[in-house]
């Protein structure tokens, strides 16, 4: 059992979550209010200065009430369909801010779990996490039998709180719905009540773990670690450990010698392999989850972390496959046609509303395909137009798989920037677009 959280904690928290919130809302009103009636000529400006010190707030009460509240602005800070730039740029670095709990509780949590005094289940326990976020962190630890582990270790509280939390901010939500019916948030309430309750069952996340692994059992340049399930718990997890470099370091892998093109190849293709093939992903793809481990014989890419993996509806490769050719081709009314069978919904639900977002994709991808990355200059403006065309009318729904998959080609277009990698990203996905099979007429 997890720890309980008292009346007293659950209270301040839905006072701390709803005056953050709260001041916010009534923030965007006032800068309404001024942008209608007065129309300063700074207004952008204030807007900007608005966003940012909101953001701020929002980035302040997650690092302070943790659980639910930093893994769901976590989220947040990858949806910049969802929200403007300043949210998500200060959101985004919760990803390296989260401070770990003492050692005691993890140790008092893994002997609960395992039910042994922690030496005797591992002769080796580092008091140190090697790594700390929302919902668990990870320990390095050797067994009785001398085989090298990392603990992830789920924290006590962390299924009261989710509880708690995922009530109040679906109450908030809804309110502002309700005030502001063109603004609709209970999706990403909904998608986080679906993903982090999956998050919170370690066991789930070893068979996702193995799932994924079996699809590169032929391959030995990728891994994804073993799971020891004679030590695995629904709040306890013991793996393989298998140390690397991160990914991102682009520093360290020239040190050790790595070809960072023959990394990004092996990226794109364990990612294609996934969703392309076997409809079933590795969805929290940020470079902490993503190790390179050096080898005579070249890189071998490793994955971590399975707690969210996502499975693809049947019809996705279908409207992969559909909006590549059109892609290909340079019709954008073929993708709008695309598009649509992939999920995006518009207000006025018309394909003319899609073709106006396709002929922009359609452009992009020209400058990408021209490149074989994103330069600088160009994802940024990506990163500001695409959103804004997205938020505003037409486009009012993406799916939360494509979302998801959206940031898989984030990370694998930004990893190739930052790794200055020669890999043509379509040439690389189209052996794998071939082997779908096509849709059947009508």
């Amino acid at each position: 059992m997890g720890r309980r959280v008292s009346t007293s904690e659950r209270i301040y928290r839905a006072r701390r979550i709803g005056t953050t919130f709260g001041r916010i809302y009534l923030g965007i009103r006032a800068n309404r209010f001024v942008a209608d009636r007065l129309r300063p000529a700074d207004m952008h400006r204030r807007w900007e200065r608005f966003h940012r010190e909101s953001a701020e707030s929002i980035y302040d009460a997650a690092v302070e009430l943790r659980g639910l509240i930093l893994k769901g602005c976590q989220f947040l800070g990858s949806r910049a369909d969802v929200l403007p730039p300043p949210y998500v740029s200060t959101l985004s670095r919760l990803q390296d801010r989260v401070p770990p709990h003492p050692f005691e509780t993890v140790r008092d949590t893994v002997e609960r779990e395992l039910r042994r005094p922690l030496f005797e289940v591992f002769s080796e326990f580092e008091r140190e996490p090697m790594a700390s976020a929302s919902l668990a962190q990870v320990h390095g630890a050797t067994t009785l039998d001398g085989r090298r582990v990392a603990v992830k270790v789920q924290y006590p509280e962390i299924a009261a709180l989710v509880t708690g939390d995922l009530a109040n901010v679906r109450f908030l939500f809804r309110a502002v719905g309700w005030l502001e019916r063109d603004f609709d948030l209970m999706p990403l309430v909904d998608e986080l009540s679906g993903n982090v309750p999956l998050e919170l069952d370690f066991v789930n996340e070893g068979r996702n773990a193995e799932r994924i692994g079996a699809f590169f059992a032929g391959r030995d340049d990728v891994a994804v670690p073993a799971i020891h399930w004679d030590l695995t718990s629904e709040r306890v997890l013991v793996m393989e450990r298998i140390d690397g470099i991160k990914v991102s370091d682009g520093a360290a892998l020239q040190a050790a010698g790595i070809d960072r093109s023959a990394v990004m190849r092996i990226l794109v293709e364990a990612y294609c392999e996934q969703v392309l093939v076997h409809g079933f992903f590795h969805a929290d793809p940020h470079p902490g989850n993503l190790l390179v481990q050096p080898r005579p014989e070249g890189p071998r890419v490793v994955f971590l972390d399975f707690g969210l993996a996502k499975q693809l509806p049947e019809t996705f490769r279908e409207g992969v496959v559909e909006l590549l050719g059109a892609l290909i081709r340079g019709d954008a009314k073929a993708m709008a046609v695309a598009l649509d069978l992939l999920g995006f919904e518009t207000r006025d639900h018309s394909l003319e509303s899609l073709a106006e977002m396709a002929e922009f994709v359609l452009h992009a991808a020209q400058q990408v395909r021209a490149r074989m990355h994103l330069d600088p200059e160009f994802a940024q403006q990506l990163r500001e137009e695409i959103p804004e065309r997205v938020r505003e009318d037409p486009i009012v729904r993406i799916p939360s798989h494509l979302v998801l998959v959206g940031r898989v080609l984030g990370l694998v277009s930004g990893l190739s920037r930052t790794l200055e990698s020669r890999v043509d990203l379509l040439r690389a996905i189209l052996p794998y677009v071939a082997q779908v099979p096509p849709r059947p007429a009508g």
